[in-house]
């Protein structure tokens, strides 16, 4: 009875020590640090994807500040122009084919009844590194356009650039095709 009893004691002892990853083992099931494991790899993966979400948010608040500055920009410009007297819309002069203006924006140099004038101010625009086109109206007239454009920014900006040759005239302006 007496090694009953220490056999007793001893089992009781290992339980005691062993805890329960020793009867999980044995039951087929995972320990504790299998557990452990898989909760860091858990809370990895969840601390990777929230620095993802948060990417993600900054990017898309990213984009919506830059959307917010090009419009305000937009809209700087375009007063700023109309306020000089310097845009103009497509569609209020009755002798530009709206149709075949390919871009948003032009700044218009000049406009001649010579093509010969007209070509060898754009040759001239051309040389000073502008992108520079010749364009006849429905009335005959030959205009100069400079750096054509999508946005007004970017006319404004070579509005400016245009501005500061020595060559360049008081009747500069910017035609919006819209």
């Amino acid at each position: 009875m007496k090694n009953l009893s220490v056999l007793c004691a001893l089992c009781l002892l290992t339980l005691c020590v062993s805890s329960c990853d020793f009867f999980r083992t044995l039951a087929g099931r995972p320990g504790s640090s299998y557990i452990n494991e898989k909760r860091a790899l858990i809370e990895m993966v969840e601390s990777r994807k929230a620095e993802v979400r948060d990417s993600i948010e900054r990017a898309r608040l990213d984009s919506v500040a830059r959307a917010e500055r090009y419009a305000a920009d937009s809209l700087h410009a375009m007063d700023t122009l109309k306020h000089a007297g310097k845009l103009r819309k497509a569609s209020s002069i009755k002798n530009i084919p709206a149709r075949r203006l390919d871009r948003r924006c032009y700044v218009v140099v000049g406009a001649f009844s010579n093509e010969g004038n007209a070509s060898r101010l754009a040759a001239r625009y051309r040389d000073a590194g502008f992108e520079s086109m010749v364009f006849r109206y429905y009335s005959g007239l030959n205009a100069v356009f400079v750096s054509p454009c999508n946005r007004v920014t970017e006319a404004f900006e070579a509005y400016r650039a245009v501005m500061c040759l020595p060559y360049a005239s008081k009747e500069t302006w910017i035609l919006v095709n819209e």
